[in-house]
């Protein structure tokens, strides 16, 4: 590793606990593979070029990149209405749910809400889940403006299954990890990792240390962000972006992914004129046409990045979570790679520690408040239930209270402004509030700021 990296990664590892990784940076077509720290601290592993990390989010490029093949094809318009390959789909605006197109999807433009805690339950299939598109409430106008939603990459990837007649991951496998010799598993409870080297996942104390925490398992999030590859592998994908696609499409369908769909707010620093493409984010950096994406998942984070026009980037793994690691270390290979001076990455790690002191806030909340009493107790517990999230319930006894929906537990207390909360036990905890409504309750969790109304079912 060169001074700067080196320097970075053990600031890293000392204030945010980051316990291993591996990044690879192409430079004018040379390439160069680092690995550092462990991937299992318990046995004193280390991470190698084969060990397998979630890439999170950089899986969304994936499922893009199979929308390029099937263009390709002529199997797929980005352009036409969904409703084209998924006859009875629809969304809560019935205009949008008849216009809606896999571009809109692929660029976060449907006006669709975040939607995100859903998958501490929901498991079904990603057909399943595509479909409740229609049950999930939007949060701003169709094509109004840019905002993130994993959803509606779990509905490309619905789209890629029909398109293709095969499961989304077999089609993953079939036409981009096959092509291109990548080891590829996926996530899910039936993931097989027998005989391989994995980096374990662990989730930082932001104290200075970190834990072992458990793999993610939802598999329905696979289009949008289920794929598990090791630094060979993603070595392999970061060729194929350097060749503008080649061998899995033409020029023209890569131009496609890596064009502008809607602009984004800008990234900060040396970033200029973000936006959205399909799969990947855009921008200038110090003059350069930059792409880029990063990942981040329980256990894992990871960055991919590259200048198009100069036949230079890299990938970052890494195995501990909520770090700012992916982040902070792909700014200074960006730096490297435009010969900028080196950075102080100080700075970036306090605003890191004082953003992740929010969660703690909303612990203290919870920990402050009151057990529910008598007036509460009716109004509270019960059995929840919303279309899209299927439902919650809230037990009361022996003057506690739990609500449990799917992986996620939590007491429940009674809050000053009458409230009620139940947040995990975690430095960075998932919550969620409640509020009685007329026919049950209203309820608002950590990833979205609107209230879903969830009916009494018992």
């Amino acid at each position: 590793m060169t001074q700067w990296e080196t320097e970075a990664v053990r600031a890293l590892q000392a204030a945010t606990g980051l316990v291993g990784g591996a990044f690879a940076v192409i430079r004018r077509g040379v390439l160069r593979t680092e690995c550092f720290g462990l991937a299992d601290r318990e046995t004193g592993r280390p991470v190698t070029e084969r060990s397998f990390f979630d890439i999170a989010s950089n899986s969304k490029a994936f499922t893009a990149m199979l929308g390029a093949v099937a263009a390709d094809r002529g199997l797929l318009d980005w352009d036409a209405p969904v409703r084209t390959y998924l006859p009875d789909f629809t969304m809560t605006d019935p205009y949008a749910g008849a216009h809606v197109t896999c571009r809109d999807f692929g660029c976060h433009r449907t006006g669709l809400a975040r939607h995100e805690f859903m998958r501490a339950k929901v498991y079904s299939s990603i057909g399943d889940m595509a479909q409740r598109t229609r049950y999930m409430e939007m949060d701003r106008g169709f094509r109004e403006s840019y905002r993130y939603n994993n959803q509606g990459f779990i509905v490309l990837g619905h789209v890629m299954e029909a398109i293709f007649q095969k499961p989304w991951k077999q089609a993953v496998l079939d036409e981009i990890a096959g092509p291109l010799g990548m080891e590829m598993r996926f996530r899910g409870r039936d993931c097989d990792f027998s005989g391989l080297d994995c980096a374990l996942p662990y989730r930082t104390d932001c104290r200075g240390g970190s834990y072992r925490c458990n793999y993610a398992d939802n598999h329905v999030a696979g289009p949008c962000g289920g794929i598990r590859t090791n630094l060979k592998g993603m070595v392999a994908w970061l060729r194929c972006l350097l060749r503008q696609g080649a061998p899995l499409c033409t020029e023209e369908r890569f131009r496609q992914l890596t064009s502008a769909n809607i602009p984004t707010d800008d990234g900060g620093g040396a970033e200029l004129a973000c936006g959205y493409a399909l799969g990947w984010r855009t921008s200038a950096y110090r003059g350069r046409r930059l792409i880029s994406h990063g990942g981040s998942i329980q256990g894992f984070n990871s960055h991919v990045a590259f200048f198009p026009e100069e036949n230079s980037g890299f990938v970052i793994l890494l195995n501990t979570s909520s770090t700012w690691g992916a982040a902070i270390l792909r700014d200074v290979l960006l730096d490297e790679l435009c010969g900028a001076p080196a950075r102080d990455i100080a700075p970036q790690i306090e605003e890191w520690r004082q953003a992740m002191s929010g969660g703690s806030e909303v612990l203290s909340a919870a920990h402050a408040g009151a057990p529910l009493g008598e007036k509460e107790i009716p109004q509270f517990c019960g059995r929840f239930s919303h279309p899209a999230y299927d439902d919650f319930t809230v037990t009361c006894g022996q003057g506690n209270a739990t609500l449990e929906y799917g992986n996620f537990r939590a007491a429940v207390t009674l809050q000053p402004d009458g409230t009620a909360l139940a947040c995990e036990e975690d430095a960075i905890p998932d919550w969620m509030r409640l509020r009685p409504a007329p026919g049950g309750l209203e309820v608002m969790t950590s990833d979205l700021a609107m209230w879903l109304p969830f009916r009494r079912v018992e």
